[in-house]
């Protein structure tokens, strides 16, 4: 009978140093690394939170924003383990890429609430990149007379591909000087301060901005699921080669759960 007391209190012993380690070994594990753009930093954020609160012993997740370029230059030279973007890949992205695609947005034009300018045509926008229309005297339905003021984005982010290819035409002469900034969120806020403000946002910033139509087509998560408005945005995450461990769990929950695709419906349309 003593031998088997001592049995059992070796075998719980031994649990509990195996559970402990276990413990200790999950703690201790580095957590999951995304940088890049701020739109996709912020979805994949409130996926992290119900993650974390659905699956058991979830990894620790480290995110950072900045920008598409900015992500996708730090998963290609391993300092993140992953690059949040808000555009597909382009053939000048480093080799050996790898995206998975989390939703589809829109790159929605817009302007100073006080310019509610109703549509802008696919000519209007190459006079206004071009240099021809400067004015929104120009530009009929504007309420104004100023100058345009353009405001974008540094050429690498994401949704300055998507105009860039969308929008402008190859033989469109580069003519107008938009004030670039970083983040999408700061196009966001100087157009609400500039009434005379012309920009380019993603779908789920527009709120204290007018909308304009492009051809007469809406940007709205509608009309971006049934393919009618152009500028289609993919969110997503990119990695050198595919996506391994922790993060692969991560993404195949974010591609496949209802509650992942509940959060992702929210404000963009589940890729």
């Amino acid at each position: 009978l003593e031998f088997r007391r001592v049995l059992f209190r070796s075998a719980v012993l031994c649990a509990s140093v195996t559970f402990a380690l276990a413990t200790a070994t999950a703690h201790a594990a580095p957590p999951i690394t995304m940088s890049g753009s701020n739109v996709t930093e912020n979805l994949v954020a409130d996926l992290v939170y119900f993650y974390r609160h659905h699956v058991r012993d979830a990894p620790r997740f480290e995110l950072s924003g900045g920008n598409t370029g900015g992500g996708i230059a730090d998963a290609a030279r391993g300092i993140s383990e992953a690059g949040l973007v808000a555009r597909s890949l382009i053939p000048s992205d480093p080799p050996g890429l790898r995206l998975t695609p989390l939703a589809l947005s829109g790159v929605c034009l817009v302007s100073n609430r006080d310019n509610p300018v109703a549509n802008l045509t696919h000519d209007e926008i190459q006079g206004i990149v071009g240099g021809t229309i400067t004015s929104w005297s120009q530009i009929p339905g504007s309420r104004l007379t100023d100058p345009i003021v353009p405001v974008g984005l540094i050429p690498t982010s994401g949704a300055a591909v998507v105009f860039q290819s969308v929008f402008v035409d190859m033989d469109t002469p580069i003519v107008w000087q938009p004030i670039a900034l970083e983040a999408v969120t700061q196009v966001r806020d100087y157009v609400e301060q500039t009434p005379a403000g012309f920009g380019y946002i993603d779908l789920a910033l527009v709120g204290s901005l007018h909308v304009i139509d492009y051809n007469g087509v809406g940007c709205t998560r509608q009309n971006i699921e049934n393919g009618s408005y152009p500028a289609r945005a993919t969110l997503g995450v990119v990695t050198r080669g595919p996506p391994r461990g922790a993060l692969a769990r991560f993404l195949h929950w974010a591609q496949t759960s209802p509650v992942a695709r509940r959060v992702i419906a929210y404000n963009y349309v589940p890729a």
